[in-house]
């Protein structure tokens, strides 16, 4: 499934039967936290319907950066699943406090209603299948791959 409206942001890859992936893309680590999560969205509905009216806060912290995406990310699972949100704004800010990776992300969205939000795919959970988070010359790219 393309994206037009996101080219440059991340790309759907379909790469596995029971799983979806995507590759997201950002000049830096807090935007390519950002990116993975519109991916998050995207993989569930089309964000665009989403309004920005509730606010959540999220904040992590690990000593390892790779988990602390997929800890990330599922935190979106887990509250598009517990409080029946879905979200399209998202504002992250990563600090290295030392060998301790700290995450806040202000996340905006609004309650779920089938009438008016497309419903794509139903994520279980962000996996270690085939994820990688790496730097490269042009920024951070980040593979990853969801149960569905």
């Amino acid at each position: 499934m393309a994206h037009k409206k996101f080219v440059g942001k991340f790309k759907s890859l379909d790469i596995v039967t029971a799983e979806a992936a995507f590759e997201a893309y950002g000049k830096d680590l807090n935007e390519v936290f950002a990116n993975s999560a519109l991916a998050i969205a995207e993989t569930m509905t089309n964000s665009a319907e989403i309004k920005p009216k509730i606010k959540k806060s999220i904040k992590l912290v690990n000593s390892d950066l790779n988990a602390l995406l997929v800890d990330f990310l599922n935190e979106i699972v887990r509250m598009t699943d517990t409080e029946e949100l879905f979200f399209s704004k998202f504002k992250i800010k990563i600090t290295d406090a030392g060998g301790t990776w700290i995450l806040q992300a202000e996340l905006a969205g609004e309650k779920i209603n089938p009438k008016k939000h497309e419903l794509r795919a139903d994520i279980k959970a962000v996996t270690w299948h085939m994820f990688e988070l790496k730097k490269g010359r042009k920024g951070w790219t980040a593979r990853v791959v969801m149960d569905v």
